[in-house]
């Protein structure tokens, strides 16, 4: 009889344990989504807190967002930071040792020394394509081997887009780097953007 017995309550041990586990996984999933509901936060394995090294992901669904508020997002540009990367990897080139960058909401301006061996359109073609390489497409680059740029350039590092007559002054900047070559690149012409990185309104 005994032996008939202990099976039987092994048998209702592990549906008793499956039954609470498969218990513990929905309670899990419902505190999930409410957690998420709450948060804002629908993303798949959203993480704010990336170690070195550590890759970035991100992972939406379409009903996760709201269209009409991602039509007007802007996308924001760490200026600081591009102008960083890209003055030191133009200086990663052979023959360029003076390089200064101004990264502002729709442009990047760049100023160089040439290697004396260089060609000033082959030059202006690798410094031009360099910046290019590093900013979204919307962006306009503009680049000068004018030793004079260097000082234009370096007026505009304090300045922020809420400056009166930053338009006119940037414009003046521009016009004057102009004059020297710019390379064979072309703008990145994309017809979703407009010149403030919004999307346009269909």
């Amino acid at each position: 009889m005994k032996s008939k017995l202990i099976p039987l309550l092994f048998s209702v041990v592990i549906l008793t344990s499956a039954g609470c586990a498969n218990e513990k996984v929905k309670n899990a999933d419902n505190k999930m989504n409410q957690d998420d509901a709450l948060n804002g936060n629908s993303m798949d394995s959203y993480n704010d807190k990336l170690v070195d090294g550590q890759v970035g992901y991100v992972r939406f669904k379409s009903t996760q967002l709201d269209q009409k508020k991602e039509q007007r997002r802007k996308i924001k540009v760490n200026r600081e930071q591009v102008a960083d990367m890209i003055t030191r990897m133009i200086l990663t080139y052979d023959g360029f040792e003076d390089v200064a960058t101004v990264v502002t909401d729709n442009e990047v301006l760049v100023a160089y020394k040439k290697p004396a061996s260089e060609d000033r359109n082959m030059a202006a073609d690798m410094v031009k394509k360099t910046a290019y390489s590093l900013v979204p497409s919307f962006y306009h680059v503009y680049v000068s081997d004018n030793p004079s740029a260097f000082g234009d350039i370096q007026s505009l590092s304090t300045s922020t887009v809420y400056d009166k007559n930053y338009n006119s002054v940037i414009e003046s900047i521009i016009k004057k780097m102009k004059k020297a070559p710019q390379g064979q690149v072309q703008q990145n012409n994309n017809k979703n953007m407009n010149m403030s990185g919004d999307m346009e309104k269909k």
